[in-house]
């Protein structure tokens, strides 16, 4: 019998659905980039480029999250970049975060950009130069610092040379 077989049935497949999963006994250094998700409840040191992020009530990520889906209820040290974003109520982030749609129930620090909705619950805590489109605040939730409108960036048109010489 061969201790390693060219037999292609022999072999098992990772389900593509699996999340990689940092245990709270890690401590892990480096960068993941591909699909799929990762949560963390452990600590890494690195940057994370996935579809979707958890960071668990005990995880700590230092780097910069760029994902689609994105759910703190760890530590957060670095920028954020996704479409959906929940910190929850342990969840703390900390630097500049970029976001379509965000709901806070934890603590958000730094600058803030929500292009959709920025929702704060009863226990949520967003501080820093916020810019938004809409926001909503539930009694109790704090909202602190410098806030603007968010405007969609709009292509000016370049005029043609013909229209310049005319």
């Amino acid at each position: 019998m061969a201790l390693f077989s060219d037999n292609k049935n022999n072999s098992q497949k990772t389900p593509s659905n699996s999340p990689t999963f940092i245990s709270k006994e890690m401590e892990v250094t480096g960068n993941f980039k591909g699909k799929g998700a990762v949560q963390v409840e452990g600590i890494l040191h690195g940057n994370i480029s996935v579809d979707s992020v958890v960071i668990g009530k005990g995880g700590v990520v230092n780097g910069n999250i760029t994902a689609k889906n994105v759910i703190i209820n760890g530590k957060l040290m670095g920028s954020i970049h996704c479409d959906s974003l929940e910190v929850m109520h342990n969840g703390s982030v900390s630097n500049k975060t970029v976001v379509k749609n965000l709901k806070v129930t934890g603590e958000l620090e730094g600058k803030i950009l929500v292009s959709a909705l920025l929702e704060i619950e009863s226990t949520g805590y967003v501080h820093g130069e916020i810019t938004m489109n809409r926001l909503i605040t539930h009694e109790g939730g704090k909202l602190i610092g410098s806030m603007q409108e968010y405007k969609e960036k709009t292509k000016i048109k370049e005029p043609k040379k013909e229209e310049l010489n005319a």
